[in-house]
């Protein structure tokens, strides 16, 4: 459609760039297992059973594909009160290294890295990650939920490993 008054150009290109404007958070934070770094690496990265293991925060997964070097996952992500419908792609570095990058959906852009750092008797776990959410999901954000939420998820992972 071509539109020969200027102002009705002007009005489109504002409400095109309204629609795709994007809240960051740029999360970073560490925690203290009671466990070796292989059994961390292992429940971490093992998104497969995410749906059984925190239904809270991965209600439903489905796995695309599947290669040496990554993963290819549909997922629903709870943090919360905001469920995200998206596709991630996963990297593994056994056992140092779990990263989560999304590559469509609702937080398309976001990731998650994991870093396992094995100590004396423990096992650290530094997790850095930046969700990018469209404006319709702000809400979340200016109640400063995300690290919140995302602190829950990996308290719960480290319940999983340290009761195994």
């Amino acid at each position: 459609m071509i539109y020969s008054h200027g102002g009705a150009q002007t009005k489109r290109k504002n409400l095109h760039q309204k629609n795709t404007v994007k809240l960051l958070a740029k999360i970073t934070f560490e925690k203290v297992v009671k466990s070796n770094h292989n059994k961390v690496f292992d429940v971490i990265s093992n998104f497969e059973n995410f749906e059984k293991l925190l239904p809270k925060y991965y209600p439903s997964i489905v796995i695309k594909s599947v290669r040496d070097e990554s993963s290819l996952v549909a997922e629903h992500l709870k943090l919360g009160d905001k469920e995200f419908v998206i596709m991630a792609k996963h990297f593994s570095e056994a056992p140092h290294r779990h990263e989560m990058r999304v590559v469509g959906g609702d937080i398309k852009g976001s990731y998650i890295i994991e870093k396992i750092i094995p100590l004396e008797s423990e096992t650290k776990i530094i997790v850095e990650a930046e969700i990018n959410t469209p404006k319709r999901f702000g809400g979340i954000l200016k109640d400063n939920n995300y690290e919140k939420a995302l602190e829950g998820l990996y308290d719960e992972i480290i319940s999983i490993v340290e009761r195994n």
